[in-house]
Protein backbone atom coordinates (compact mmCIF):
# COMPACT_ATOMS: atom_id res chain seq x y z
CA UNK A 1 0.00 0.00 0.00
CA UNK A 2 2.87 2.54 0.58
CA UNK A 3 4.63 1.89 -2.30
CA UNK A 4 1.17 2.38 -4.10
CA UNK A 5 1.31 6.16 -2.50
CA UNK A 6 4.79 6.57 -2.98
CA UNK A 7 4.38 5.89 -6.89
CA UNK A 8 1.43 7.94 -6.97
CA UNK A 9 3.22 11.19 -5.37
CA UNK A 10 5.79 10.24 -7.51
CA UNK A 11 4.01 10.71 -10.07
CA UNK A 12 1.85 14.00 -9.50
CA UNK A 13 5.58 15.34 -9.10
CA UNK A 14 6.73 14.03 -12.77
CA UNK A 15 3.17 15.55 -14.33
CA UNK A 16 3.84 18.64 -12.38
CA UNK A 17 7.44 18.92 -13.65
CA UNK A 18 6.46 18.25 -17.06
CA UNK A 19 3.32 20.97 -17.11
CA UNK A 20 5.57 24.18 -16.85
CA UNK A 21 3.68 27.60 -18.10
CA UNK A 22 1.90 28.58 -20.42
CA UNK A 23 3.61 29.08 -24.05
CA UNK A 24 4.83 32.94 -23.98
CA UNK A 25 3.04 35.07 -27.00
CA UNK A 26 4.96 35.57 -29.96
CA UNK A 27 6.53 38.80 -29.69
CA UNK A 28 6.90 39.17 -33.67
CA UNK A 29 3.41 39.75 -34.09
CA UNK A 30 0.46 40.58 -31.58
CA UNK A 31 -2.73 38.98 -31.91
CA UNK A 32 -6.05 39.49 -31.02
CA UNK A 33 -9.07 41.68 -32.22
CA UNK A 34 -7.47 44.52 -31.42
CA UNK A 35 -5.00 43.95 -34.27
CA UNK A 36 -5.59 45.69 -37.64
CA UNK A 37 -5.15 42.99 -40.23
CA UNK A 38 -2.38 45.09 -42.02
CA UNK A 39 1.03 46.63 -41.02
CA UNK A 40 3.86 48.52 -42.28
CA UNK A 41 6.09 45.06 -43.10
CA UNK A 42 10.08 45.71 -42.90
CA UNK A 43 11.89 43.10 -45.17
CA UNK A 44 14.84 42.51 -46.54
CA UNK A 45 14.82 40.83 -50.05
CA UNK A 46 17.78 39.50 -51.92
CA UNK A 47 16.75 42.22 -54.51
CA UNK A 48 17.00 45.04 -52.55
CA UNK A 49 19.19 47.73 -53.76
CA UNK A 50 22.42 48.13 -51.62
CA UNK A 51 20.51 45.72 -49.31
CA UNK A 52 18.45 47.90 -47.65
CA UNK A 53 15.56 47.18 -45.94
CA UNK A 54 12.19 47.53 -47.81
CA UNK A 55 8.70 49.17 -46.17
CA UNK A 56 5.27 48.32 -47.19
CA UNK A 57 1.93 48.10 -46.16
CA UNK A 58 0.99 44.95 -46.26
CA UNK A 59 -1.41 42.27 -45.08
CA UNK A 60 -0.03 40.14 -41.56
CA UNK A 61 0.46 37.06 -43.50
CA UNK A 62 2.06 38.37 -46.17
CA UNK A 63 4.49 39.90 -43.84
CA UNK A 64 4.95 37.08 -42.22
CA UNK A 65 5.63 34.75 -45.40
CA UNK A 66 8.43 37.30 -46.35
CA UNK A 67 10.16 36.88 -43.48
CA UNK A 68 9.34 40.27 -42.27
CA UNK A 69 8.32 42.37 -38.99
CA UNK A 70 6.05 44.56 -38.22
CA UNK A 71 7.00 47.77 -37.48
CA UNK A 72 5.47 51.35 -36.68
CA UNK A 73 3.76 52.76 -39.42
CA UNK A 74 6.17 56.00 -39.09
CA UNK A 75 9.13 53.75 -40.83
CA UNK A 76 6.59 53.12 -43.77
CA UNK A 77 5.78 56.88 -43.92
CA UNK A 78 9.26 57.92 -43.67
CA UNK A 79 10.77 55.42 -46.35
CA UNK A 80 7.72 56.86 -48.72
CA UNK A 81 9.75 59.53 -49.79
CA UNK A 82 8.10 61.81 -52.89
CA UNK A 83 10.18 61.43 -56.19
Amino acid sequence: MRSLIAALFALEVVVAACGGTSPKPSPMVNEGSAVPENCCCKSNPATSEDGKPVYEMANRMECSSKHGDCVDDVQCNASAKPD
